[in-house]
């Protein structure tokens, strides 16, 4: 839901039960905002290009974000390959011949209603997740997973994003993992062993959020600094009514991301 709608809805609630105690009957005026283009573009290592793209509702407008089917999607890279993505059933744009290499810069180019959205993004190498180990704090009932992995001397590795499972299962929207972030941006060429706390999105389930014989599967997504921002403020979201910062140009919301990856997992035991 647009943020904006949300603050007119808020705003006018209080003033609502401000004045509850009066007799007359105030109506609350939820002013209309327009739809906002979101571009969701991921080229993953070692899989074809996607892109959706859908738009934003007012309040009060059903939950379901029809896909927008009719945009022209381009991407390219810098060893001067470009495809124009065709549209699935699904309402995805996918490519066929660009696949996700390291060390590559890619350029995406969507054409809509008469606007063009532009966005770049590189992928660096991916960094290996050298072990992972349980970490527990006395005062928490469970424990969590710590990634140990060395980060790389220079500037091409230096955000992190932690995409999580439990069981291997793709959890229900309520249940889904929060990912989670990290910046070597200040600490060159170091070891890192960083517990990654999790927490559901939404609130989720009221039990732990780990139990004892659990499998933790960890991806540790290596992202540029433009996808880092996007997440970094899509997960602070709640602190103020801005936005997440798009790396898109031309004023669509949302990103679009290069990325490569390692995986882990982790059979989580621990005393009590």
């Amino acid at each position: 839901m647009n943020k904006k709608t949300i603050f007119t809805l808020i705003a006018g609630l209080t003033a609502l039960f401000s004045f509850s105690s009066c007799e007359d009957i105030i109506d609350v005026d939820l002013n209309s905002v327009d739809p906002e283009l979101v571009i969701e573009g991921t080229v993953r290592m070692g899989a074809a290009a996607e892109v959706l793209i859908t738009k934003t509702k007012d309040f009060g407008d059903s939950n379901d974000y029809p896909p927008i089917t009719d945009a022209v999607v381009t991407i390219s890279d810098d060893a001067g390959n470009t495809e124009t993505l065709q549209c699935n059933a699904e309402g995805r744009y996918v490519a066929t011949t660009i696949v996700g290499t390291e060390r590559t810069t890619y350029y995406l180019s969507v054409k809509y209603e008469d606007v063009e959205y532009t966005a770049t993004s590189y992928m660096p190498p991916r960094v290996e997740i050298e072990s992972l180990t349980v970490w527990k704090m006395p005062i928490m009932d469970y424990a969590v997973p710590q990634v140990h992995f060395m980060d790389p001397v220079g500037k091409e590795n230096e955000y992190y994003r932690y995409v999580l499972y439990i069981n291997h299962e793709k959890p229900l929207l309520k249940d889904r993992l929060e990912d989670r972030l990290m910046s070597t941006e200040f600490s060159d060429g170091v070891k890192i062993s960083h517990p990654i706390f999790i927490r559901y999105v939404n609130g989720g389930r009221d039990d732990d959020p780990i139990e004892q014989g659990d499998v933790v599967t960890v991806e540790m997504q290596c992202i540029d600094r433009g996808v880092y921002k996007y997440f970094d403020t899509l997960y602070n979201i709640d602190e103020g009514l801005a936005n997440p910062t798009s790396n898109i140009k031309g004023g669509a919301l949302g990103y679009f991301g290069a990325y490569s990856y390692t995986s882990a997992d982790l059979e989580m035991r621990w005393e009590d």
